[in-house]
């Protein structure tokens, strides 16, 4: 498996040319990415954190494009957000209409700690071939009650069972990543947005 570092690449358009497993990896990022599947059997997972505080303002923009057929993309972006900051994303999902039997994924999961903050997502589909398989969603919310209300009972104060659950919504995109044996990698990013989110105020 190949792993990109889309915050390092500094790259615009991803193009992925030879059949096997690729996952991309960005934090924080701003921008436009564009990634070009132009070979069969090419696998690819893309995920997102962000963690937004004070004035920070993210706006990025995905492209999940295959051209060939039999392959592969599966997005996921989490986003934890504080005090006034924004978050625009435009996510697209474009499948031509030679690249038959392609699977795409596109999801975004955003909590928010403020009303202050300001959340935009708009989820696309553009497919042009007939037998396919993709699926779109985004949901922006706060920490669920219930899931606080069950960990304070146990006796846990509630800045702390916050903060473990945030833990939990970004850990999903850990687990994934450790599961394609690729934690060294994000190892140092990781232990800055665990860093974050022990001194947020919740």
């Amino acid at each position: 498996m190949e792993f990109l570092n889309l915050n390092l690449e500094k790259k615009q358009k991803i193009q992925l040319k030879k059949p096997g497993q690729y996952l991309t990896f960005f934090y924080n990022l701003s921008g436009e990415i564009e990634i070009e599947i132009l070979n069969n059997n090419i696998s690819i997972e893309i995920f997102g954190i962000y963690f937004g505080e004070k004035n920070d303002n993210f706006s990025l923009k995905t492209t999940q494009h295959h051209l060939f057929p039999k392959s592969k993309s599966n997005l996921l972006i989490r986003g934890i957000f504080f005090d006034q900051s924004q978050f625009n994303y435009e996510g697209l999902i474009k499948i031509e209409k030679k690249a038959q039997k392609s699977v795409a994924y596109q999801k975004n999961q955003n909590l928010v700690f403020s009303p202050d903050c300001l959340i935009e997502t708009k989820p696309y589909l553009e497919i042009l071939a007939n037998d396919v398989y993709c699926t779109h969603g985004s949901t922006t919310g706060q920490l669920n009650k219930n899931q606080i209300h069950y960990l304070r009972s146990r006796g846990i104060k509630i800045n702390v069972a916050k903060k473990l659950l945030v833990e939990g919504f970004l850990n999903e995109i850990f687990n994934q990543i450790k599961s394609f044996g690729m934690e060294d990698k994000i190892k140092k990013v990781k232990s800055i947005i665990l860093n974050n989110l022990k001194n947020a105020q919740y």
